[in-house]
């Protein structure tokens, strides 16, 4: 089984050859109702068998439009049909009807090639990468199970190096279970690799977070939201969906073991972390309530940070599953105002919850500007500006964050009024955009146009008017229904009436 190695990753070009980055032109525009003709297409064609044509289809439909999930479904159901009948890569003549210079076109190309080899490792591996490179993380979320499976299948096994490199690129889509599981078997090679153990650490936090699980441990008593949600059947079936069961005697038995395991060394870590990852992986509420008491056994035992989290992870997931219950019943019944209330204050309550314990995380993971990315997004949403910008400035270090995080602290500043820093910062992120970060770029500039509105009337200045009204133009024709850039036109006609030329 080979691996494709990971080399540097250089800006993407646009078609007429020039960074995609540096003109406002450049970022991608999805053209959903395009998309569907194509879709359409490639349905009739799969309808009568020809799957070779309904896969470059669906193919040319994904290069204007990636982001609805659903349809890679169906073109999974397909794209089985395919290696069942043709069975046989893409050749060079279909690549060339799918291929293109963008990240999305990359992006769509590599998704292709693996869809027409659904069962080797190095296609699947390559797609995750240009995944990663075209920003399409709900994807990679959606693709990484299977490509977890396949690894795992393969008839010769990944050495560690192999592993990591798997775990790597589970990381860059952003899907830290996959990710997290590829670390564990890389460090079953290796178990003395402390480098890795401190990755593992790392990815417990970052799959924490993806997943969900923090809150308030009065939730889980009497009281609370919980006298809120009255339909336990709903509940139950939330829990249940979520849960990951792979044959029912086997994790029977595999938990019995673990059980005894736990019982026989109450202070081993190792006993307390499996037992309480196989019953969450059971994923019933009684696994899911004995699982809290294991975790909280470790952490009283052990006083391991690792069972405090787990903890937190059960418990956000619990109150999430009892939000969505709450949006379900007032998408029902909208008059209802006890549950819109209810649902109101919910919301209020998780993100506070979500921001105490990134707090808490920031302090074990001092150094994980992942972490501290979620608690500036949170502290910014929470209006608390000054821990979000402390959180943001870090963050700039990082070229992985360093263009979302200049944008926000951009915002940070616009927040408190500071509009000249702002405009700095706006600017800072524009010249670092490259590659799959372009489509951000009509984000920043509508921001810097703001910023540059409230300037030029405190200051009133009709040059920083004029530059806001050229940027307003880009935008219009770039993308008329962008936000409300209609009415942002007008603001700005009355404003440069109003200055001095």
């Amino acid at each position: 089984m080979g691996f494709f190695s990971f080399g540097k990753k250089s800006a993407d070009k646009s078609i007429d050859g020039s960074a995609a980055a540096t003109s406002l032109t450049g970022g991608f525009v999805a053209q959903p109702d395009k998309a569907r003709t194509w879709f359409k297409h490639g349905d009739v064609a799969a309808g009568t068998h020809n799957f070779d044509y309904a896969l470059i289809c669906y193919a040319s439909g994904l290069k204007l439009d990636p982001t609805q999930l659903p349809i890679y479904d169906r073109i999974y159901e397909l794209a089985i049909q395919y290696a069942q009948t043709v069975g046989k890569p893409a050749s060079r003549e279909n690549l060339k009807k799918v291929e293109g210079p963008g990240p999305i076109d990359k992006f769509v190309t590599a998704v292709y090639v693996w869809f027409t080899d659904l069962q080797s490792v190095d296609p699947a591996l390559k797609m995750l990468d240009a995944t990663a490179r075209a920003g399409q993380f709900e994807f990679g979320r959606w693709a990484a199970p299977k490509v977890l499976n396949l690894v795992r299948r393969a008839p010769k096994k990944p050495s560690k190096s192999q592993w990591i490199k798997i775990k790597d690129v589970f990381s860059a889509v952003e899907a830290y279970t996959e990710a997290f599981a590829a670390a564990e078997e890389a460090i079953k090679i290796d178990p003395t690799d402390m480098q890795l153990i401190n990755e593992i650490k790392q990815l417990t936090a970052a799959r924490a977070m993806s997943q969900g699980g923090f809150t308030q441990a009065a939730l889980a008593g009497e009281g609370g939201f919980r006298s809120v949600i009255r339909d336990a059947d709903k509940q139950r079936q939330l829990i249940e969906d979520e849960a990951i069961v792979s044959g029912e005697e086997a994790t029977l038995r595999v938990l019995d073991h673990c059980r005894k395991e736990f019982e026989a060394n109450p202070m081993s870590g190792d006993a307390i972390t499996k037992l309480g990852a196989n019953l969450r992986k059971h994923g019933t509420p009684e696994a899911e309530a004995e699982a809290l008491t294991v975790y909280q056994a470790g952490w009283e035992r052990l006083t391991e940070y690792r069972f405090k989290m787990a903890i937190g992870e059960i418990k956000l997931a619990q109150m999430r599953r009892m939000h969505r219950v709450l949006e379900l019943k007032v998408e029902a019944a909208p008059s209802d105002e006890d549950a819109k209330s209810g649902l109101t204050q919910l919301a209020a309550e998780l993100l506070a919850l979500e921001l105490s314990e990134l707090r808490d995380r920031q302090k074990n993971y001092p150094t994980d500007r992942g972490v501290k990315m979620d608690l500036g997004r949170l502290e910014f949403r929470q209006g608390n500006f000054q821990d979000a910008m402390a959180c943001f400035q870090s963050c700039k270090e990082d070229a992985k964050f360093r263009v979302y995080a200049t944008q926000m602290l951009g915002r940070c500043f616009a927040a408190e009024g500071w509009h000249e820093e702002a405009v700095g910062e706006y600017r800072d992120a524009l010249t670092q955009i490259a590659g799959l970060e372009a489509d951000r770029e009509l984000s920043i500039r509508y921001d810097l146009m703001s910023s540059l509105i409230e300037r030029a009337k405190l200051e009133k200045r009709g040059d920083l008017a004029r530059e806001a009204a050229e940027i307003c133009s880009a935008i219009v024709r770039k993308n008329i229904g962008y936000r409300d850039i209609r009415q942002k036109r007008k603001d700005i006609d009355v404003l440069q009436k109003e200055l001095p030329t």
